[in-house]
């Protein structure tokens, strides 16, 4: 992990204890972060390979990739907070700024489409009702 170190760092790993069950999935997702400081939003894709309700582990083909970021799901319909804990072999060990629904991550664990979070998303199906 980068030595830089801030509050959302922090965040992550006060977060350190595991209290989820892991779920294994192979489904992609857009992140969002910025570049150059705040000049430059850029995109790149995670393939996330298991999730719970406070984080995630994926790869990349992105080595850019900071320590903080956005996950986007749907159309941008919904975002979610996260920092990196731990880089190891392009493994990417990722901590949610805060808790997921369970219903969320047990619907993301579950997809068959490994696309289906990169299209438009009907947020009651992703149990994200009245929050995206």
């Amino acid at each position: 992990m980068s030595s830089r170190r801030n509050y959302l760092t922090k965040l992550a790993f006060e977060q350190e204890s595991r209290n989820w069950v892991r779920r294994s999935c192979n489904v992609l997702v857009h992140v969002l972060f910025t570049l150059k400081g705040v000049r430059q939003v850029s995109q790149a894709q995670l393939r996330v390979l298991d999730i719970s309700e406070s984080g995630l582990m994926a790869t990349s083909h992105r080595s850019d990739i900071p320590d903080h970021f956005f996950i986007s799901i749907g159309d941008h319909q919904y975002h979610i907070g996260c920092a990196v804990v731990h880089r190891e072999n392009g493994v990417l060990h990722v901590r949610f700024i805060r808790e997921q629904p369970t219903v969320f991550i047990n619907v993301f664990a579950s997809l068959a489409d490994p696309f289906a979070l990169l299209e438009e998303i009907r947020p009651a199906l992703y149990g994200l009702e009245g929050l995206a």
